[in-house]
């Protein structure tokens, strides 16, 4: 995710696949080196700019749908809700899911679009409460009309309910560049929106500059939940000190807006960007810096005992201010092979919260494998950490996650697979009562997606 920004380094654990799996066609992915239109090495892949070390096909047009039928067994659903004696009540459910996506990518002389649709239907035979849909969008346009201007616009949106269901990379964008769905607690309708454009200068073959603003919407289908808003401005300079590193400076101003609450977050972030390439296969891309963060919202204080004695109430409500200065850090190392991929990233960053968290604090750690070297086989397995605390609220305790995955698919020809993936998920919140969950989903099925290659779990 750890967040939804966690999860989404792995991709579709619903459906089992990814954008990267239907990204490959039928030809070898293009060196990470190299740029998807033919030019020359353009370095690294840098943090502040969303790039991620894997290129793009070779190939001018790329196109791979796919459908499938999964038997699946959740363990744990959690609905917005409370029992009788003020317990979290949970959910075991058997049940049948319909998977269905295209991926899409296009080559022009000066422009690039590629596009990602996802979407699944379930049913579940003993509680109709839990039938429904999860959909997620994502597009990336790139054009350049001049050697040294390129324009790029990026668009995640969708829908979901189970959390499992996350928003994965798509061909060259970074999970954690769009400020995105964050772990949630519940299991609850979920809607989400991030749009960001960026224009890239390159003054010069190793000087080049980035300017960007971002927007991006979420909001819960629970009235208990918050909602957010928020905006992006960004700035960065990148210089290539030699063919395989990059050094830079980077400034971004965010902001947030809650609904449902009074109070908003200003966040002023300055990181120096490090990427290099110490292989072809393996490339390091690194953030280190530090942010500002501002935030009004409402407080309970105590009343003096003579406003208490006049107003009948020991408690009231003010508004209040706080400052908190944190680290604002990203990391990420991945090894790409043709017939493996290793990605191994952590984050420690400010980001929206999960709608019971407001503005927030989280470290996240990530660690994920894929082999595709067995002919007609692919096996994955990740893990990941999270935890997250309030940066407005401080009596709440900090939200811990944890998550487990392993998988494999088969190919059985004529574009037909077999999948199989088991899911594990902990999280606790650290407060009194010290709330403990778990969720668990085992995923059976068929998928038919025409290609030569075996579907990668992400």
């Amino acid at each position: 995710m750890p967040s939804g920004r966690t999860f989404a380094f792995y991709g579709c654990l619903l459906s089992l696949m990814a954008a990267p799996a239907f990204a490959q066609s039928d030809s070898t992915q293009a060196d990470s080196g190299q740029s998807s239109s033919g030019q020359e090495y353009s370095g690294p892949a840098i943090l502040s700019r969303g790039q991620t070390p894997g290129g793009q096909s070779d190939v001018p047009v790329a196109f791979r749908p796919y459908i499938g039928l999964n038997a699946i067994y959740d363990t744990g659903l959690v609905p917005v809700t409370a029992t009788a004696a003020g317990e979290i009540p949970s959910t075991d459910l058997y049940g049948v899911q319909l998977n269905l996506g295209a991926y899409t990518y296009r080559t022009w002389k000066h422009t690039t679009l590629a596009l990602d649709y996802r979407g699944d239907f379930r049913h579940y035979p003993d509680a109709s409460y839990w039938d429904g849909t999860d959909q997620f969008l994502s597009l990336i346009l790139t054009h350049r009309p001049t050697k040294r201007v390129t324009f790029t616009l990026r668009n995640q949106s969708g829908l979901y309910t189970l959390n499992y269901f996350l928003s994965s990379a798509l061909g060259n964008l970074d999970p954690n560049y769009l400020q995105l769905p964050v772990s949630n607690i519940y299991d609850n309708r979920l809607y989400f929106l991030g749009t960001a454009g960026d224009l890239t200068f390159q003054k010069s073959a190793r000087l080049s500059f980035n300017f960007g603003a971002e927007g991006n919407l979420m909001r819960e289908q629970s009235n208990a939940l918050y909602g957010v808003t928020g905006g992006i401005v960004r700035a960065d300079a990148e210089y290539r000190a030699t063919r395989h590193t990059t050094l830079g400076l980077d400034y971004r101003f965010t902001y947030y807006d809650y609904t449902k609450s009074f109070g908003n977050s200003d966040i002023s972030s300055v990181g120096l960007n490090y990427s290099t390439r110490f292989t072809p296969h393996v490339q390091l891309s690194a953030r280190v810096g530090g942010a500002r963060v501002t935030s009004s919202s409402l407080t309970v204080v105590t009343l003096d005992p003579a406003v208490a004695a006049l107003l009948g109430v020991s408690v009231g409500i003010q508004a209040a201010y706080q400052l908190n200065y944190v680290p604002d850090v990203q990391a990420r190392l991945t090894d790409t092979f043709r017939t493996s991929e290793v990605n191994i990233s952590y984050m420690d960053s400010v980001v929206p919260g999960n709608g019971v968290y407001l503005t927030s604090r989280e470290n996240t750690g990530i660690a994920s494998y894929s082999y595709t070297g067995i002919r007609h086989w692919n096996f994955g397995v990740d893990g990941s950490y999270g935890r997250m605390t309030t940066l407005v609220l401080n009596d709440i305790g900090a939200y811990n996650t944890y998550g487990a995955g392993t998988g494999f698919t088969r190919d059985m020809g004529r574009g037909l697979h077999a999948v199989m993936r088991f899911d594990a998920r902990h999280y606790n919140i650290a407060t009194g009562t010290m709330f403990k969950h778990n969720e668990y989903r085992v995923s059976l099925g068929v998928t038919f997606a025409p290609g030569d290659i075996p579907l990668a779990l992400w």
